[in-house]
């Protein structure tokens, strides 16, 4: 790895490669950052980049219900808005659940010391830019990153 006045900060839509490690963002936020020490192996996937893709579904399922169940009740009997609506509030994060279960994307799966992690690139990201994005992080920081795509 380069000195790090030598290194570039490279990023990819929202994941940012620096000389301190890698980092998944928000605008200007980091939401998820893997110090370079820590870094052993990093591998480019496409797919779904749920750690746990069957248990979202089952949580999503069930929180699905509970709103559909709110918005049967509101039709029924518009008297009281208080339960209802909670409910509904339910059902609403139970389809997001559901949503980021299905959803395929790139992501980068980083093999840390201890424990694997994934940082996901954003919607717009293509192929050719995930793969070019990979290209020069290899080169600048000697990463080791496969690609099962």
């Amino acid at each position: 790895m380069q000195t790090a006045d030598a290194a570039p900060i490279l990023k990819c839509q929202n994941i940012v490669v620096t000389p301190r490690g890698l980092a998944e963002g928000d605008g200007r936020k980091a939401i998820l950052f893997v110090p370079a020490a820590e870094v052993n192996r990093i591998v480019l996937k496409y797919g779904n980049p749920e750690h746990r893709p069957i248990v979202s579904l089952l949580i999503g399922g069930v929180l699905g219900l509970l709103g559909l169940a709110g918005l049967v009740e509101l039709l029924l009997s518009p008297r009281g808005y208080r339960y209802e609506s909670g409910m509904i509030f339910f059902g609403l994060v139970g389809g997001s659940l559901i949503f980021d279960a299905t959803k395929k994307r790139y992501f980068l799966e980083v093999h840390k010391t201890k424990g694997d992690c994934r940082l996901i690139f954003s919607r717009r990201a293509s192929r050719t830019e995930v793969q070019n994005f990979c290209e020069k992080v290899r080169s600048a920081y000697k990463y080791d990153i496969s690609e099962i795509l």
